[in-house]
């Protein structure tokens, strides 16, 4: 019984520490959202006042700014070339702050549930708890769609990976309710 103690404290310490590493990963996407939709207002602002826009031109056209941005391996804007209209690279950066934006906060609510888990783990008498499982799945649902967006045979690999590790915790707490039902 003592080494199944240790075990359930090692559990706990490591569930700790990875609840704290999430929590900051999570602080630092919901930064970045932040900063992210807040660089999106600016050039939103930018692209509308025409000093700026004619200012922001000339950068461009002397080559100065090169927008080349890709995002899970899709283009999202290209090299501008001349005579390219300026609010066309600007709409398109601005997108792109938006859609990053997007992102961040889904990887934030990823981390946080996943955070959420830890935290059951740690603060429970046994890792197969019902809301263990309930807060997996949120998590497993946006990690399977993000990880679509490389390849849908890479999302159909993590989504199977990720079903089997969820079916073993369904199946750990039922063994665990009836383990409690018994005694």
């Amino acid at each position: 019984m003592n080494e199944q103690n240790n075990k359930l404290e090692k559990i706990k310490r490591s569930s700790n520490i990875a609840m704290r590493i999430v929590t900051i990963g999570k602080i630092f996407m919901i930064l970045a959202a932040v900063v992210t939709f807040a660089g999106g207002i600016v050039l939103s602002v930018l692209s509308m006042d025409s000093h700026k826009s004619s200012q922001l031109r000339q950068i461009v056209e002397t080559g100065q700014l090169n927008i080349d941005i890709r995002v899970f391996g899709f283009d999202i804007a290209t090299d501008m070339v001349e005579g390219a209209p300026i609010l066309e690279g600007l709409t398109l950066a601005i997108i792109f702050m938006f859609v990053m934006c997007v992102l961040f906060i889904l990887f934030a609510v990823t981390l946080h549930f996943v955070a959420k888990v830890f935290q059951e783990i740690r603060d429970s008498d046994s890792p197969f708890r019902p809301a263990v499982l309930k807060n997996l799945r949120l998590p497993f649902i946006l990690i399977v769609l993000m990880s679509s967006q490389n390849s849908l045979i890479f999302g159909a690999v993590v989504g199977i990976a990720l079903w089997c590790v969820y079916c073993i915790v369904d199946y750990g707490c039922e063994l665990q309710r009836q383990s409690d039902e018994t005694l």
